[in-house]
C-alpha cells in the first residue's frame, strides 16, 4: 500500500500533540553568521511574488540564507523542516497546516480537521480549504507579502500526491502569503509555467556561491586566520564557493602550521572534499568528542539524556554491557547527569555542524551532510556497535514516551527496526497500538506495521486487529478477513497472553467480523458475532464496548428490529462519548436518528440528529462525520416537502462527506440530492446525480451498494419518461423476501413503481401484500406509508375505489403525526384525485383532513411551478363524457401554469366572469371540485403534457 492509499484513521482532535514542535521552528540565527546582504535582498525582492525556490546541492547554504532573510524581513514567517518520514501525505499536510496555525489562530484548523477525520479528505480538498483560510489573512500596504511559509529540504519528498497537491497551493497562493522552498534538486512543480508568468524567484548554486569577500569573512570568523589573496582565491576555487566546504576547510585550517600548503593539498568534487575535510576535522577532535559525534550520528534529533543513553554513560542504565569502544572513549564525567548536555554545548560552540532546534538549547540535530559523513564513518570504523546504539535509543524513547508523547513511541519502534530487532518492534507496536490509534495519526502506525518482516503479524494478533479495523473503516472488506484469520490463529498459538487479554482480543475479532457480516448481508451471523463480542468484552473499556454496541445496533437496524436498535444506538453513543471517540459517537447518534425517523417519530429523530451535528462543531470547520446526520435531517425535510432546506442539507452533507471521505454519507447524500431534484422538476440534473452515485458505487465495489445505485437510476428513468430503461432494470431485479433493510426498501419501492408504470398493478399488489405485514410487525412507519400509498395507486388502476380509499386513509393516519407529505406527492397526479375524493367522501378526522388538504395545496403549488410529477400508472382508460372545447383546453393549460383568473381574462381579452363560466364547465366535465382537483384529473386523463 502506498502513502496515497492509507486506510481510514480513528478520530482525534489532538494531531498537534503528536507533532514534533522542533520541526516547526526556524533555525536560530548564529552569532558568527556571515552577512550576505546580496542574498537577503534577492529574497526580499522575491517576497513580492508567490514563490521562491532555492535549489542547490547539499551544503550550499540554502537554509542559512533563508534564515538570514527571515531575520531581516518584517514578514510573519513559519517554518517546516522536512525529512523522509514526511512522505506520508497526511503527515506532510498535517505539519504544513500546523505551521499555518502559527501564522494566525484558526488559519490551518479547518484543513487540519479534514486530515484528522477517520477517512481523511482528498488532498485537493484539504489544500483548497487551506487556501481559503490563508486568503482571509489581512493584507499589508507594503509590496512584500506579509506572511511567509518555508518548506526546508523538500528534496526529501518523493510522493507524487504531495507534489500534485503542493502544485495546487503554489498556483493558487493568496496574495497575503509567500512560499519559499529549499531543495537539492528542482521539485516536480509547474516551474516553467510560473517562470513564464514571472511568478517565481529562483536561487541556484551559482547564486549561493561565496564571493571572495564572503569567503574571507568566513575563514577569519571560524579559523581566526588571515590568508593571502592567492591562498584565499585557491580555497574559493577548490571549494567553488561551496558553503559547507568552506566551513569544513575553516575548521580544518584552525591551528594548521602551514595553511597555504594545506589548501594546496586537496582537490576534487564535493564528495571528496567532504570526505577529506571531515577526516581532518574529526582527527583533530579529542577522542571522547570524536566518539560522541560518531555514535550519536544515528539520531535524527539529539538531547542530553538521549545521548547519554546511546553512549551508555551519565548514569543512564541501558541494561546491557557497554561496548569497549564506547566505554574506553569517555572519561569519567564530572557531572554524570549532564555529560552529554555539556558535550553538545561544547560542540555547538566549536561550530561542528550542530543546529539547535529550540530556544532552550535542549534539542539539536546535526547538519544533514555532516550527519551523513558521520554515519558512514561509524559503519567503516565500528560497524559492530551500530545496532546496539539503535537498541539503546529505542529503549530510551520507550521510557520517555510518558513525557515526550506518542511521537516517542514511533521513534522507539523505528530504532528497534534499525537495530534489526523486528520482534522488539512488533512488541512495541503491540503494546502501544491502542495509544497510537487514539492519537488519530494512524498512517505512521500502519507504515511501521508494514515495515515488519513477514510473519510478525501472525505472531502478534493485536497488530492484525489494528490493521483489520483500519481497513474496515476504509471499506476494504476483502483485506479484512485474512487479517482476522491471522489474528485468530495467533491467539490460539500465543502462550504469553493471559485469559483476559485473549478474551479481549477475541472480542475485537468478533466485533469486526460482525460489521463485515452485516455489510455482506449475512444478518444472522452479524447478530451472533455482535452478541459474542459483547460477552467477550464484558469487562472491556468503553471504546471497545461502544464499537461492539454500535455494530449490534446496526445489525438490528438492518434486520428490522428498530425498537431494539435505537436502544443499542443510544447505549453505544454514551459509551463512545465516555471513551472520547467523537467520530463513532456521532455515527451512532446519526444512525439512531434515522431509526427514529423510520419509526415515524420525526420530532425524536430531529432532536437526536441535531445533537449529533452539534458534537461536530460549527460550520465551516465542522467535522466531516456530521455528514451522515445532515443527510438524515435532509431526508426529514424532504418528507415534509421543505425542499429548500432539504437541498441545503444535501449540499452540506456532500461537501463534508467529500472532504472527509465519509463513504456512506456520500451515497445517501447523492440519493437525497436526486430526490430533491426530481421533486423540484429537474429530472436531467437528477440523472446526472444518479450517474455520479453509480460511479461512486462501482468504485467502491460493494455489490449491495451497486444494486441500490442502479435502482436510483431506474427511478430517475421513470421520472424522465424512459419507461423502457426502468423496465429493463426491473426485469433483472429479484425482490427481497425478508424484512427490508433501508437500502433494500429503496430498491423495492422503485420496483413497485416500475410495475405500476407498466400496467402491472395486480403484480404490484401481490408484492405489496408480502411486505406490508412485515413492515407493520417491526413498526417501520416510513415503509408502511410508502407501501400504502403505492397500494392505493394500484387499487385505483384496478378500479377498486373502496380499497384505494382505505389505503389512503391508513397512509394519512401514519403520516399525520410527523407531517409527512412527500410520499403522497411522489405518487403523482392520481394521488391528488384520490385525496380529493377521500376528503370529500369520507369526512375524515381533523388531523387526516388537515394533512390531506395540505398535500393538495402542495400539489397545486407543484403544478403551478411547472414541476410535473409523472403519474405512477398509465393514463386512465376511457375519457370524458363530453370533450373539452379548444377555449377550455386553453384555459386549462393556463390554470395548470398557476395563472389567476384576472391574468387569464387579460390574456384572452375577456371578462373575469367569462373565465369563471369556462371554469364551471371545466369542473363539470372533469368531475372536479376546484382548480387543483381539475388539474390533477386532467393529468390523470392525459389531457395535459
Amino acid at each position: 500500500m502506498t502513502a496515497d492509499e492509507r486506510p481510514g484513521r480513528a478520530p482525534a482532535h489532538s494531531a498537534p500533540d503528536v507533532l514534533l514542535a522542533t520541526k516547526l521552528l526556524s533555525p536560530p540565527a548564529r552569532a558568527d553568521l556571515i552577512a550576505r546582504l546580496r542574498l537577503v535582498e534577492r529574497l526580499r525582492q522575491g517576497q513580492r511574488g508567490p514563490l521562491t525556490l532555492i535549489s542547490a546541492p547539499a551544503g550550499a547554504g540554502k537554509t542559512t540564507a533563508v534564515g538570514a532573510w527571515i531575520a531581516s524581513t518584517g514578514a510573519r514567517a513559519v517554518w517546516v523542516s522536512l525529512d523522509a518520514e514526511d512522505n506520508d501525505p497526511i503527515r506532510f499536510w498535517t505539519y504544513l497546516c500546523a505551521a499555518c496555525e502559527r501564522l494566525a489562530p484558526g488559519c490551518g484548523a479547518a484543513a487540519l480537521a479534514l486530515l484528522q477525520a477517520p477517512q481523511p479528505a482528498p488532498l485537493p480538498i484539504v489544500v483548497a480549504t487551506l487556501i481559503n483560510s490563508l486568503a482571509s489573512l489581512p493584507l499589508a500596504a507594503a509590496p512584500e507579502r506579509p506572511y511567509a511559509l518555508i518548506l526546508d529540504d523538500y528534496h526529501l519528498i518523493d510522493a507524487p500526491s504531495i507534489h500534485d497537491a503542493l502544485a495546487l497551493l503554489v498556483e493558487r497562493v493568496p496574495p497575503q502569503l509567500h512560499l519559499a522552498i529549499t531543495a537539492r534538486a528542482d521539485p516536480p512543480l509547474p516551474l516553467a509555467r510560473l517562470r513564464a508568468r514571472g511568478l517565481v524567484t529562483e536561487l541556484r548554486a551559482a547564486d549561493l556561491r561565496f564571493s571572495l569577500d564572503e569567503a574571507r569573512a568566513l575563514i577569519q570568523g571560524v579559523a581566526d586566520l588571515r590568508l593571502s589573496e592567492a591562498g584565499l582565491a585557491a580555497l574559493e576555487a577548490r571549494t567553488e564557493g561551496w558553503a559547507a566546504g568552506l566551513q569544513l576547510a575553516a575548521l580544518a585550517l584552525h591551528g594548521q602550521p602551514d595553511p597555504e600548503a594545506f589548501i594546496a593539498a586537496f582537490a576534487g568534487s564535493h564528495h571528496y572534499i567532504v570526505d577529506y575535510l571531515a577526516d581532518e576535522v574529526l582527527s583533530r577532535q579529542p577522542a571522547h568528542i570524536r566518539t560522541f559525534l560518531l555514535q550519536t550520528a544515528i539520531l535524527d534529533r539529539l538531547c542530553g539524556p538521549l545521548c547519554d543513553a546511546v553512549l551508555g554513560v551519565g548514569g543512564w542504565e541501558s541494561g546491557v554491557e557497554d561496548q569497549r569502544s564506547t566505554a574506553s572513549s569517555h572519561p569519567p564525567p564530572p557531572n554524570p547527569q549532564a555529560y552529554s548536555q555539556l558535550i553538545l554545548q561544547q560542540i555547538e560552540r566549536a561550530n561542528l555542524f550542530l543546529i539547535p532546534l529550540d530556544g532552550q538549547r535542549r534539542w539539536y540535530r546535526y547538519h544533514h551532510l555532516f550527519a551523513d559523513v558521520l554515519r558512514a564513518r561509524l559503519r567503516e570504523t565500528a560497524p559492530e556497535i551500530e545496532r546496539e546504539l539503535h537498541r539503546r535509543a529505542s529503549a530510551w524513547y520507550e521510557r520517555a514516551a510518558a513525557s515526550e508523547g506518542p511521537a516517542a513511541i514511533g521513534a522507539a519502534i523505528r530504532h528497534a527496526l534499525a537495530a534489526g530487532d523486528a520482534e522488539r518492534a512488533a512488541q512495541l507496536i503491540d503494546r502501544s497500538a491502542e495509544a497510537l490509534w487514539n492519537t488519530g495519526n494512524l498512517a505512521p502506525l500502519l507504515e511501521l506495521i508494514r515495515r515488519l518482516p513477514d510473519g510478525a503479524i501472525r505472531r502478534h494478533p493485536r497488530l492484525a486487529i489494528v490493521l483489520a479495523r483500519a481497513l474496515l473503516t476504509a471499506g476494504n472488506l476483502d483485506a479484512v478477513a485474512p487479517l482476522l484469520a491471522a489474528a485468530s490463529e495467533a491467539l490460539e498459538r500465543s502462550a504469553e497472553l493471559g485469559d483476559p487479554a485473549r478474551a479481549h482480543m477475541r472480542g475485537w475479532v468478533a466485533a469486526i467480523e460482525s460489521h463485515v457480516a452485516r455489510l455482506r448481508e449475512r444478518f444472522p451471523e452479524a447478530l451472533a458475532r455482535a452478541h459474542q463480542a459483547l460477552a467477550l468484552l464484558e469487562a472491556g473499556g468503553p471504546a471497545a464496548r461502544g464499537f461492539v454496541m454500535l455494530g449490534l445496533a446496526m445489525a438490528l437496524h438492518v434486520t428490522g428490529d428498530l425498537a431494539a436498535a435505537v436502544e443499542r444506538y443510544e447505549d453505544a453513543a454514551e459509551l463512545l462519548a465516555a471513551a472520547g471517540d467523537v467520530y463513532m459517537e456521532v455515527m451512532a447518534r446519526g444512525l439512531c436518528g434515522s431509526a427514529w425517523a423510520m419509526r415515524g417519530d420525526l420530532a425524536r429523530a430531529t432532536a437526536t440528529l441535531e445533537r449529533a451535528v452539534q458534537r461536530c462543531g460549527e460550520a465551516p470547520s465542522r467535522l466531516p462525520v456530521a455528514a451522515m446526520a445532515l443527510a438524515a435531517l435532509g431526508d426529514i425535510a424532504y418528507q415534509r416537502n421543505e425542499l429548500a432546506e432539504a437541498r441545503r442539507l444535501a449540499d452540506e452533507c456532500l461537501r463534508l462527506a467529500e472532504q472527509g471521505l465519509v463513504r456512506d454519507a456520500l451515497f445517501v447524500g447523492h440519493e437525497l440530492r436526486v430526490k430533491v431534484q426530481l421533486a423540484a422538476g429537474e429530472p436531467d440534473a437528477a440523472a446526472q446525480t444518479a450517474a455520479a452515485l453509480g460511479a461512486l458505487a462501482d468504485a467502491h465495489r460493494v455489490p449491495l451498494i451497486i444494486d441500490w445505485a442502479r435502482s436510483v437510476a431506474a427511478w430517475v428513468a421513470l421520472a424522465q419518461g424512459r419507461v423502457g430503461a426502468a423496465q429493463s432494470w426491473a426485469e433483472a431485479y429479484r425482490p427481497w423476501a425478508g424484512v427490508l433493510s433501508p437500502i433494500r426498501a429503496d430498491e423495492y419501492m422503485v420496483f413497485l413503481r416500475v410495475l405500476l408504470a407498466t400496467d402491472r398493478a395486480g403484480e404490484a399488489l401481490g408484492w405489496i401484500a408480502r411486505q406490508l405485514p412485515q413492515s407493520q410487525a417491526i413498526g417501520n412507519v416510513a415503509q408502511q406509508i410508502q407501501l400504502l400509498v403505492l397500494q392505493a395507486i394500484a387499487h385505483t388502476a384496478q378500479r377498486e375505489a373502496q380499497a384505494a380509499d382505505t389505503a389512503v386513509g391508513a397512509a394519512l393516519a401514519l403520516a399525520a403525526p410527523g407531517g409527512m407529505i412527500r410520499p403522497f406527492l411522489d405518487a403523482g397526479a392520481p394521488m391528488a384525485e384520490l385525496l380529493a375524493r377521500f376528503i370529500a367522501g369520507r369526512e375524515p378526522p381533523g388531523p387526516l383532513r388537515r394533512l390531506g388538504e395540505q398535500i393538495l395545496r402542495a400539489f397545486g403549488a407543484t403544478l403551478a411551478a411547472g414541476h410535473i410529477v409523472a403519474p405512477l400508472t398509465p393514463a386512465a382508460a376511457g375519457g370524458l363524457a363530453e370533450p373539452l372545447t379548444p377555449r377550455e383546453h386553453e384555459i386549462l393549460r393556463m390554470v395548470a401554469a398557476g395563472r389567476a383568473n384576472q391574468e387569464i381574462a387579460a390574456i384572452l381579452v375577456v371578462s373575469v366572469g367569462t373565465v369563471k363560466t369556462h371554469l364551471h364547465h371545466l369542473y363539470g366535465k372533469l368531475d372536479a371540485r376546484d382548480r387543483t382537483h381539475a388539474v390533477a384529473r386532467a393529468r390523470a386523463l392525459g389531457l395535459l403534457d
